[in-house]
């Protein structure tokens, strides 16, 4: 029996599934965020193992049994660094074939088999990818830092907060709601303390609840940030996609990570908005599995080439067990 190993490792967190060559989900296991060229290699392993290790114990397996290992990793930026990971777990999964590519990839696979397809995915960082036919674009670090994701709505909140006290915005319940979460006592406070760098990359990535929140209430700013957010993130996806020549084709295009579930739902539509503008036939997939599934994916694919839709069935089905569905269930 063959059993595959699907890995998902973000800023936020690592995922690890295994599944049988039946498209069986059988143990799944959770450990920290790490990213190899940020945290350091060993760390990222380390979740790795920590995640996988709980997955094989639940499945009653060993990490000698998996035969097929596929991770999608953050910060699989450049060829060398696929070679780098899997290099770096082959001890600890010797028998296993192995394919690491960037995270966005699985969460893609875990929406679409389509070979003409993008996905945009904003987490706590923001990345995309396009594929054409064979050809595939991942952006990876050609997105500027001030569209990153959570962490840059973070910064984005913050800055609209000393935008409004110098009076190049209107009044926004961000000011007060920020002075308390930072425990300033004015905006003069809260400006120093970024100035002095107090305000740490964990707490840029909690703010954007606190925008969320703000803008369910109806907070001009808040709202007008996120859909600025949607519309200008969606740009990035939109122009690969004319230059690899698909943005008249009925292509599938996948929203995925955390900042997509924003309960503000004009974010999303601002988003939609601006990919039909530019691929008028496009078929927006909110995904509906985490990006782990797509992991296990790509390794039946790898057993099979194509899958059979009886196994594809089987995952589904078995997949219920777990954490894994992002949307409800449809009657």
């Amino acid at each position: 029996m063959n059993y595959i190993l699907g890995i998902d490792q973000g800023g936020s967190k690592t995922h690890a599934i295994i599944a049988d060559e039946r498209g069986r989900l059988l143990g799944m296991g959770k450990s920290h965020g790490a990213c190899h060229s940020s945290d350091g290699l060993e760390y990222a392993v380390g979740a790795i193992l920590e995640a996988s290790d709980q997955a094989l114990t639940q499945a009653n397996l060993q990490r000698e049994n998996v035969t097929v290992a596929v991770g999608g990793l953050t910060g699989i930026d450049w060829d060398y660094e696929a070679e780098l990971l899997e290099t770096a777990l082959h001890p600890y999964f010797p028998l296993a074939e192995k394919q690491m590519v960037n995270d966005c990839i699985i969460a893609m696979r875990a929406a679409t088999g389509k070979s003409r397809c993008g996905i945009l995915c904003a987490g706590s960082g923001l990345n995309c990818a396009v594929q054409n036919g064979e050809d595939c674009f991942a952006y990876g670090f050609y997105i500027p830092d001030e569209y990153q994701g959570g962490a840059s709505l973070g910064k984005k909140a913050v800055q609209a907060v000393f935008d409004s006290h110098m009076g190049l915005l209107p009044e926004t319940g961000l000011t007060r709601r920020l002075l308390d979460y930072f425990q300033a006592e004015s905006v003069d406070q809260l400006l120093f303390l970024r100035v002095k760098e107090k305000i740490s990359g964990k707490d840029y990535l909690y703010l954007p609840r606190i925008l969320e929140e703000e803008a369910l209430a109806g907070d001009r700013v808040s709202m007008d940030l996120w859909i600025h957010y949607g519309h200008t993130i969606a740009g990035f996806l939109t122009a690969r996609m004319k230059k690899m020549g698909i943005t008249g084709e009925a292509v599938d295009v996948v929203l995925s990570g955390s900042i997509f579930k924003c309960r503000f739902r004009q974010f999303q539509e601002a988003v939609k908005k601006e990919i039909l503008r530019c691929v008028p036939k496009a078929n927006i997939v909110e995904a509906e599995y985490e990006p782990v599934v797509g992991a296990i994916v790509l390794g039946l694919r790898r057993l099979y080439g194509e899958i059979p839709e009886e196994i594809y069935q089987t995952m589904k089905e078995t997949s219920k067990q777990f954490p894994l569905r992002r949307l409800p269930e449809t009657p």
